[in-house]
């Protein structure tokens, strides 16, 4: 058994409905957390932006960001399928 794998005995029993409740409370919070800091992030960019461009500083984001774009999203794509494989492999859906 893993540090990650519950006990038999305990795997077996049927988890309460508060602690999934409040386990999707806790799921909502981080989400609304992650949804604010993407809207902060997405403020200081164009806040950057304009600065920059007050200072004649002008960043062309057409074919270059676009290619940019691809590789991250791909890139990012390749770690959350890593991430994401062996949980799927240790997830049990069979209804007990």
């Amino acid at each position: 058994m893993s540090d990650q794998e519950l006990p038999k005995e305990i795997a077996e029993q049927p988890t309460p409905f508060s602690f999934v409740m409040s386990l999707a409370k806790a799921l909502e919070s981080r989400i609304d957390y992650n949804f604010n800091s993407i809207i902060q992030m997405s403020m200081l960019i164009e806040y950057l932006y304009i600065q920059l461009e007050k200072k004649g500083i002008e960043i062309e984001m057409e074919e270059e960001f676009k290619a940019f774009q691809t590789e991250r999203l791909e890139e990012l794509r390749k770690e959350f399928e890593a991430a994401v494989t062996p949980l799927k492999e240790n997830i049990d859906l069979k209804d007990n």
